[in-house]
């Protein structure tokens, strides 16, 4: 699809304004080479809009359109002087509703009109300011493109890898990946980071400044809670599952055969407690948590803030319409970043195939395989519990997360992927921003059910490898341990190493077998992150259905 950017201003003097505004519309999008589906969806809500706010301008205004290609998105501007209206509730989708004999009461013509703008979610939106209406439709989204690209990078990286390992002189393949490959990765994660504390602090602040009710606000808190401690238990429990029956150190998956134990140092006297966690919520400078990206007094300030604003009378609205604009200023500075996610996805997995080269490679993926299995079920639980408590499709739900999972994989990072998981939850699945600008930055701190798999599974192999034997009695204490990391985790750089350190030194294995296992780090974290983020998305969904804020006609709706 190509670059297109036109303009055009109509006259409505007659009655060929609309068919003239049509025309220009489609064919702008045809030339900018978008389907015939796409093109006839922008159209049909062209021509309803368009009639909606004609009947709300003067005979002498003018209608001006602009067709544009946006970050990858295609991109319909309706802009017209006239009275304000909302167009949930009138003049849009009239040409639909039947008249005369067969005409329906005022409630059911306002119910159609809310269906059919509500279906296209945040591809339609409104706004009325200096005396002017103004729409904007998305005609395309880059979402799908997006996709395949990463996917396109992600198998151009693992071939460009085993390239520089095996063909290219080591000279020249020292010189790319450390000239080109590393530095565009460690400048991307370094742009993905400059927005992760502003999207956190304005996206809760944003969603908290919607509470009129502080008793509804803490029941969200605790059912968000009580589904992230929820989906942790399952987590363990199907950790430590997968750990005892497939016995990974049994299967030929010998790590200290192909992959060299590297020295390693852990302090695992770091404070992981629960009480340590609750006391460092609240910061002791407002700026310090901007800085060190603390996502939990991130949190913390923004529910201040939040609340606060509904406090402080006259300038509620216009603090409120402020941090509204910084939420999505941030958010677009995100989506400018993410554009380059397929570049930096390249950049990463060529690196890590030169940095494991064959046979540590090959080892390496034999025991991820079977942290693998356990991603697998936990996958398939996260589905039973949209099914049975979010009552939902689990297969329309994977469909819409997909973007999300894939992004966070790639990325490695929750709190990197938050804010694309952010809008896949309010765009795709139809969460409210209530809901989802909570639980989200929430749960991408204390939901880690794949960092509990990940503990699990490797401190059973590590402790078979040592010869250690786990008893019943030791999983309890090693699953109510690794819960309790979860919650509690350090905010330090390596706290997944602290954690498995604080777990092998509860199954009496020695801190050193943590050197057998840190190639595998790298490929696993990836799963890991996944599998976090999509249980952040499972709990969100299922939450906003038992406050009834899922709008399910948008979840329901195809995916674009």
């Amino acid at each position: 699809m190509g670059i297109i950017n036109r303009t055009k201003s109509i006259s409505i003097d007659g009655d060929a304004y609309i068919e003239e505004a049509i025309d220009f519309i489609r064919d702008s999008l045809k030339q900018a080479g978008l389907k015939k589906t796409e093109t006839i969806r922008a159209q049909l809500l062209a021509e309803e809009t368009i009639a909606s706010m004609v009947a709300h301008a003067g005979a002498e205004d003018k209608l001006h359109i602009r067709v544009k290609h946006l970050l990858g998105d295609y991109v319909v501007y309706l802009h017209m002087k006239g009275a304000e209206y909302d167009p949930f509730t009138e003049g849009v989708g009239d040409s639909l509703i039947p008249t005369g004999d067969d005409a329906w009461d005022a409630d059911s013509v306002e119910s159609i009109r809310s269906i059919l703008l509500n279906a296209y979610g945040e591809d339609f939106k409104y706004s009325h300011k200096n005396g002017t209406n103004k729409i904007r439709i998305i005609a395309s989204r880059a979402e799908k493109s997006m996709v395949k690209a990463t996917i396109a990078a992600m198998i151009l990286g693992l071939g460009f890898g085993l390239l520089a390992k095996v063909v290219l002189p080591q000279i020249l393949s020292d010189v790319i990946c450390g000239y080109i490959l590393g530095p565009f990765k460690t400048m991307f994660m370094s742009a993905l980071k400059i927005v992760i504390a502003p999207v956190v602090f304005f996206s809760i602040v944003s969603c908290f400044s919607q509470f009129t009710n502080i008793a509804e606000l803490g029941r969200l808190g605790a059912k968000v809670m009580a589904m992230y401690v929820f989906t942790t238990i399952i987590a363990v429990t199907n950790g430590l599952f997968i750990g005892t029956v497939l016995h990974p150190g049994e299967f030929g998956f010998a790590l200290t055969g192909a992959v060299e134990a590297a020295e390693v140092s852990i302090d695992t006297n770091v404070d992981t407690s629960i009480l340590t966690t609750i006391i460092n919520i609240v910061p002791d400078n407002f700026v310090r948590p901007f800085v060190e990206s603390d996502t939990l007094q991130l949190i913390f300030l923004a529910m201040l803030c939040g609340i606060a604003l509904g406090m402080i009378g006259e300038y509620s609205k216009t603090l409120k319409d402020l941090f509204d604009a910084c939420n999505s200023l941030f958010l677009t500075i995100t989506t400018m970043i993410a554009k380059l996610i397929p570049i930096a996805v390249f950049c990463s997995v060529s690196l890590l195939v030169v940095d494991l080269g064959g046979e540590s490679l090959i080892s390496v993926l034999s025991v991820a395989g079977v942290y693998m299995v356990a991603v697998a079920i936990m996958l398939t639980a996260y589905g039973i519990l949209v099914l049975l408590m979010g009552h939902q499709n689990p297969i329309i739900f994977f469909k819409k997360i997909w973007e999300g999972m894939l992004t966070s994989f790639t990325l490695s990072s929750s709190s990197a992927s938050m804010p694309t998981n952010l809008r896949v939850c309010t765009q795709k699945l139809g969460i409210s921003p209530k809901v989802a600008n909570f639980s989200i930055p929430l749960g991408a701190t204390v939901n880690m059910d794949g960092t509990c798999m990940y503990l699990s599974i490797l401190g059973l192999f590590l402790a078979r490898a040592y010869g250690v034997e786990v008893s019943v009695a030791s999983m309890f204490s090693v699953a109510l341990t690794i819960i309790l990391l979860s919650l509690g985790a350090p905010g330090v750089p390596g706290a997944g190493m602290v954690c498995m350190g604080v777990v092998l030194k509860a199954l009496n294995v020695p801190i050193e077998a943590i050197g057998l296992i840190i190639a595998i780090d790298p490929i696993i974290d990836m799963f890991c992150t996944m599998s976090n983020t999509t249980g952040d998305m499972t709990a969100a969904l299922i939450v906003a259905k038992s406050e009834k804020l899922l709008d399910t006609e948008r979840f329901k709706s195809k995916v674009q």
